[in-house]
């Protein structure tokens, strides 16, 4: 009886081992499953992974790309250019201003012409000290002395007319002559403005240009009343 006990005991005992031995192999299984999981999904984040380095570098080349036309020193000979055309634009305004307020036949026209002495004064000062602050000197530079025999020449031709006309001629010469030079002053600071990259000469276009506008209009409505 006993011996039957100690069989079946021991039967018992190989079967609950057998048992156990496969609850470990199942068990195992599934850590070698839930192990290989992972492993499959880093080999699948691998080819985006290859694939960034293309979009990581084409924002360095868009930066490289758009920094290349803002370079400062590309801008500077225009600013001095500019600077240097505007310089000698208000020297010639104010010297015909000068000269129609001493011969000016009407006191409107002579009123004129002293505003237009003293705004474009106040003008140029602006400009040279812009030129002083940007390091320009107003009298170098081949394309700014070009400028400068130009207007001088084209100054001399209008002195000459200026000096041998006389009375309302005179009046009539002088307005028509001060509103087409400023009528092409504005348009040319208005496409300067478009065309420059330096924000210190575009806020001084947008300072000097109500001046022109105003004194291109005065010199029109001066016009029609001559006309009148």
């Amino acid at each position: 009886m006993h011996i039957l006990q100690n069989h079946s005991g021991r039967r018992e005992l190989v079967i609950t081992q057998l048992i156990m031995a496969g609850l470990v192999l199942v068990f195992a299984g599934c850590g070698t499953s839930k192990d290989q999981a992972p492993a499959s999904s880093v080999a699948a984040t691998t080819p985006l992974e290859a694939a960034s380095p293309p979009s990581a570098t084409a924002p360095a080349n868009k930066r490289s790309t758009a920094h290349a036309p803002a370079s400062a020193g590309s801008s500077m000979p225009n600013t001095g250019l500019i600077l240097s055309q505007m310089h000698q634009s208000n020297l010639m305004e104010i010297e015909l201003g000068k000269i129609a307020a001493q011969k000016a036949s009407s006191s409107e026209v002579r009123a004129y012409a002293d505003q237009l002495v003293q705004d474009h004064t106040n003008v140029d000062r602006m400009v040279v000290a812009a030129a002083q602050e940007s390091g320009t000197n107003l009298k170098n530079g081949a394309e700014a002395h070009q400028a400068v025999r130009h207007e001088s020449a084209r100054e001399k031709e209008l002195e000459r007319k200026l000096k041998t006309a006389q009375g309302a001629d005179f009046d009539r010469l002088f307005l028509k002559e001060t509103s087409d030079d400023h009528d092409k002053l504005i348009r040319k600071l208005q496409q300067d403005k478009q065309n420059t990259s330096d924000e210190e000469l575009e806020t001084l276009i947008e300072k000097v240009i109500p001046v022109l506008e105003q004194h291109h209009d005065l010199a029109q409505i001066l016009m029609k009343k001559e006309q009148a």
